[in-house]
């Protein structure tokens, strides 16, 4: 029997030392027939795979389904060939699977904690497309991002994973213009976001993370809105598990059958290399009409706290993933980013100073235009933060400005420690990704356009 080609995917998703996720998505099964997703899986240059693996891909889920590889060996490239095929509904008579050459490829290597010292990764955030009046105004011209990371690895250039840090989709166009309203509209979205070439062969060569925005639900989102908006709540956070969060570590798989795989937290964290990542929600959790005002919830910030502080933790550098910007500020308050939730953003500092955390750098998006700063603070000479801002990966519009934000001097004072903003980046207003270099207390960020063109004309370097 021949194996279909995904019809989007693969992603190569939460990828450690033993274990790859991968995730695709089939099609619509016939009457009286479901949609089995299979795949298997060989070192390689070995010659033969392994047995086939299964996964169910149900059309609640828009066809879409993961399949964990486990028992794989450190520091090993693997190739994966995965597709899928239509059954019975019982799904007992998975005929023999002879004909595997339409099948979709995706390659991988592990993970080798043994080995490996500086952690190299790419990261970005707001890759618009343009869908309006049912699709005739369309563009594809984002996808020539993806094509220049993938040249840059192609030209030897270690790259570990990338992150995707918010707005991976766009379904409210232009805020107003056909938003995204049912689950099909955006599963829609996705299918077409995902689907385009360069994307596509990027996700299922790299690992790539991912965690949500505003824009995958609706612009400037909070918590609160879920009382006006409950099914709009409902589809897209649907179509952001199926798409999106499966293929990450936040998804735990629950053995007992009793219990869901629905997660009840979009947080999650990972290491890399010598590196610890804890990737934040500040958009779901968010509440503006609290006293005072959370951008996380007070279990999320525990959670952080906890593993900023974790032993394990203590010298490898540790990545903050905020979808919105920790700071610098704008000159007038923006009350979409940390700067309009001061009481947490100042408990986040203090934490960081009071327990003398070193090497924390913010990783960020969301306002159409890149830099990167440190702060310090009074108190203490030692006390350094970095935070590093990427975004668009593309948008067609005017783009941020440097003269929207505060580069220099007092960022915020909490309980008399002065926190002071310095080794302000140049501001970067055009399309962009981000490369970072992390090897201990030594940050190397590099920063390209849509094109491919070094954009700083070479690295800065921050120690951390």
């Amino acid at each position: 029997m021949t194996i279909e080609a995904l019809t989007v995917g693969p992603i190569v998703g939460w990828t450690r030392d033993r274990e790859c996720r991968v995730w695709g998505r089939g099609d619509k099964a016939p009457p009286n027939h479901r949609t089995t997703g299979v795949a298997r899986i060989r070192r390689q240059g070995d010659d033969d795979f392994g047995h086939p693996v299964t996964c169910k891909m149900l059309p609640v889920f828009d066809y879409t389904g993961v399949i964990d590889f486990g028992g794989l060996q450190p520091g090993t490239r693997y190739e994966v060939e995965f597709g899928y095929v239509h059954t019975a509904p019982d799904g007992h008579d998975l005929p023999a699977l002879t004909d595997w050459s339409q099948a979709s490829k995706a390659t991988f290597k592990t993970d080798d904690p043994q080995t490996e010292n500086a952690t190299d990764f790419v990261f970005g955030s707001c890759r618009y497309l343009l869908k309006l009046f049912g699709g005739t105004l369309f563009d594809e011209r984002g996808d020539r991002t993806f094509r220049s990371i993938r040249e840059q690895i192609a030209g030897g250039v270690k790259t570990d994973f990338m992150l995707m840090v918010g707005d991976q989709i766009y379904a409210d166009d232009l805020n107003v213009f056909g938003p995204d309203r049912d689950v099909e509209e955006f599963f829609a979205r996705y299918r077409e976001v995902f689907g385009q070439r360069h994307i596509r062969e990027m996700m299922a060569h790299l690992p790539t993370y991912m965690i949500l925005d505003d824009h995958e639900i609706r612009n400037d989102w909070s918590n609160d809105d879920r009382v006006r908006y409950p099914k709009l709540y409902a589809c897209a956070m649907h179509a952001y598990q199926c798409y999106q969060l499966v293929h990450g570590p936040a998804f735990i798989r629950k053995h007992d059958s009793t219990r869901s795989d629905t997660p009840d937290k979009l947080w999650y964290s990972f290491d890399k290399g010598r590196a610890a990542f804890f990737v934040t929600d500040t958009r779901t959790e968010r509440t503006r009409h609290s006293v005072p005002p959370e951008i996380v919830s007070r279990g999320q910030m525990d959670a952080l706290k906890t593993w900023l502080a974790a032993g394990e933790n203590r010298d490898k550098p540790k990545f903050v993933v905020s979808s919105v910007p920790v700071f610098p500020d704008s000159h007038r308050l923006n009350e979409d980013k940390w700067q309009g939730y001061e009481a947490q953003r100042a408990e986040l500092l203090d934490f960081i100073l009071e327990n003398q955390i070193k090497r924390v750098v913010f990783l960020s998006g969301d306002i159409h235009c890149s830099l990167s700063a440190q702060l310090g603070c009074s108190a203490d000479p030692d006390f350094r933060v970095t935070s590093i801002i990427s975004s668009s990966l593309f948008w067609p519009y005017p783009q941020g400005q440097a003269s929207t934000y505060r580069l220099r001097g007092t960022l915020t004072e909490s309980k008399g420690n002065i926190y002071t903003i310095d080794c302000a980046s140049p501001v970067l207003s055009e399309d962009n990704f981000t490369r970072i270099q992390a090897d201990g207390d030594t940050l190397q960020v590099s920063v390209y356009g849509r094109k491919g063109a070094d954009l700083l004309d070479g690295p800065l370097t921050y120690r951390i």
